[in-house]
Formats: C-alpha cells, sequence, structure tokens
C-alpha cells in the first residue's frame, strides 16, 4: 500500500451537541435522508491505554455521506477550536498497514477500536500535522451500512 486514495472517501464526521437536532436541521437545508440513529460503546486504544467510550451517531443515507457524532467531552469526540468537522473516512482493505503507513508519514495514530486487545481493531483515527484527522474503516464497512439502508428503505428497523 502505497497511499490511501481519494475515490476512497466515503465521508465526513461531524461533532455535534445535538444528534437529532442535526438531523433536522440538514434535512431542513439539504434534503438529507438518515439511517437510524445508534449508540452503543466502544472499547477504545489510545496511546494513553484502553477504556470505553459510548458513542451515538447517525450516518446519511444521502451521498457525500455525513456522520454526525454526539460530541464526547474529554475524549477525541470532543469540540477543537471553533470547527465541528472532525475527520475523514477512508474505506481501507487493512486497517493495521493503513495505520502504518498513516503513522509513517507523520500522522500518529490517536484512536483506534480496541477488539480483544487487538489494536487497531475496525477503525483507527490519525492527526495529520495541520489537525486533519482522518479514519481508516474496513472496506466492508460499507456493506453493513447499505443493509441499514435496505432494511430502512424495507421499512425494517435495521440491525445494529
Amino acid at each position: 500500500m502505497t497511499n490511501l486514495r481519494a475515490t476512497d472517501l466515503y465521508h465526513t464526521g461531524i461533532i455535534v451537541k445535538d444528534v437529532e437536532a442535526s438531523m433536522r436541521q440538514l434535512t431542513d437545508l439539504f434534503g438529507y435522508r438518515w439511517l437510524h440513529p445508534v449508540e452503543y460503546p466502544v472499547p477504545v486504544w489510545t496511546p494513553e491505554g484502553e477504556s470505553t467510550v459510548t458513542l451515538q451517531m447517525v450516518y446519511s443515507r444521502d451521498e457525500p455521506r455525513l456522520e454526525l457524532i454526539r460530541e464526547v467531552p474529554d475524549s477525541p469526540w470532543s469540540f477543537k477550536g471553533d470547527t465541528a468537522i472532525h475527520h475523514l473516512g477512508y474505506f481501507v482493505d487493512d486497517v493495521a498497514a493503513a495505520s502504518k503507513l498513516l503513522s509513517d508519514k507523520g500522522c500518529p495514530i490517536e484512536v483506534s477500536g480496541n477488539g480483544d486487545g487487538v489494536h487497531p481493531s475496525g477503525f483507527a483515527y490519525h492527526r495529520c500535522p495541520g489537525d486533519l484527522r482522518v479514519e481508516v474503516v474496513p472496506r466492508g464497512t460499507i456493506e453493513l451500512m447499505e443493509a441499514m439502508t435496505a432494511s430502512l428503505e424495507a421499512g425494517e428497523e435495521p440491525a445494529t
């Protein structure tokens, strides 16, 4: 792997105070439609150690995809400065290899999934010079998102 590809950008993550209010605003302004919001504890790893963070988030059904994430104070999911844009999310074939590539290019890992003590597992956020934050997630995540969208279109509650 030499680089991440621009064509693998699949969402822009935005930190918000109120997920539902932000959904309503973006629907009113731009016509966005949404998957069901989810909230669950996420085991994470940071250079300071392991912990669990409860995240509430929702993805737009429409592209370009947005991911709204409720702020978690004193965590990587808190407001920094005066911008709500949190990260650019990219699909990758291998999270560990992409994380190594980003780290080698001067973008150290900030937080990652911590599945059974293995990290990065499932996702990884990297902080690059100039405050750019990049998330890498397995390419297979798109199948889960598409299944959730199909469930919505069928009027079913999507599995979380």
